[in-house]
């Protein structure tokens, strides 16, 4: 009996990669930075007149950054047009404006990264070969679940997995438990059958371990297990290293729902 029957694959670093070459670049304090905030300066000029890309550029890292602590401390996930109404109501705009704007700002900016995200060939193979023995299912850390869904399709991604969750959905991200256990509930696995892969130690390790399943973590850089860290089950350099790790574990597809 196969000791898999499921996997959960993160999608940030781990099925697809960024190319920061495919975003526009701002200049910020004499420096070229590549963000998306380049291209959204129609919608700035909409929603904060006045208001350069450059400045606007500060008060969404600032409003990052605090955000960010937050997701440090409770493991919670707030959508990115929440992080962009802050920006903005940071840089004076009104309550409207705000509400408005943030929503629209984040869906550009999505958009703007969602069309610098590649999907390598080799990892698309690996999907294939993988569908043919197993549940598969996403599970990412995203503050919107939208664009999210849109880069699956846009890869061809969301056709060859039986699950998606994101974690906006949900208000909480991994390391919690919820979005591995979400993700298990869909496909009717039990821990026990499900292994996890991912590129992120705290969050990706920190979910399975929280979840009890195990865990494929991606070392890209093989910096190691941190110390005093409770080790994955694997340890890989790369993701189509995850096929050998499996290679003993191919089994016939069972029919969601079956946990036995």
């Amino acid at each position: 009996m196969a000791r898999y029957q499921a996997i959960l694959l993160d999608l940030f670093g781990t099925l697809i990669a960024t190319e920061p070459a495919g975003l526009p670049v701002l200049e910020i304090g004499g420096s070229p930075v590549r963000t998306t905030l380049a291209g959204l300066g129609a919608l700035l000029d909409a929603y904060a007149p006045g208001v350069g890309p450059d400045v606007f550029w500060h008060a969404l890292a600032a409003v990052s950054e605090e955000m960010a602590r937050r997701r440090a401390r409770e493991h919670v996930e707030e959508p990115a047009r929440e992080r962009f109404r802050r920006a903005l109501a940071r840089v004076g705009c009104g309550a409207r404006a705000c509400d408005e704007g943030g929503a629209a700002l984040a869906r550009a900016h999505h958009r703007a990264l969602g069309a610098a995200t590649v999907l390598p060939p080799e990892h698309g193979v690996l999907l294939d070969a993988l569908r043919r023995s197993y549940h598969l299912a996403v599970v990412s850390n995203f503050d919107d679940t939208a664009s999210a869904y849109d880069i699956l399709q846009r890869h061809g991604i969301l056709g060859r997995v039986d699950a998606v969750v994101v974690s906006e959905s949900l208000g909480l991200r991994k390391p919690h438990p919820l979005v591995v256990e979400t993700a298990l509930r869909l496909l009717g696995v039990s821990p026990d059958s499900a292994l996890l892969v991912g590129d992120t130690f705290a969050e990706d390790v920190g979910a399975a371990h929280a979840a009890g399943i195990d865990a494929a973590w991606i070392d890209r850089d093989g910096r190691g297990v941190p110390p005093d860290a409770a080790p994955p089950r694997f340890v890989l350099r790369a993701l189509p290293e995850l096929t050998a790790v499996l290679a003993s574990d191919i089994a016939p597809r069972r029919s969601l729902g079956s946990t036995g």
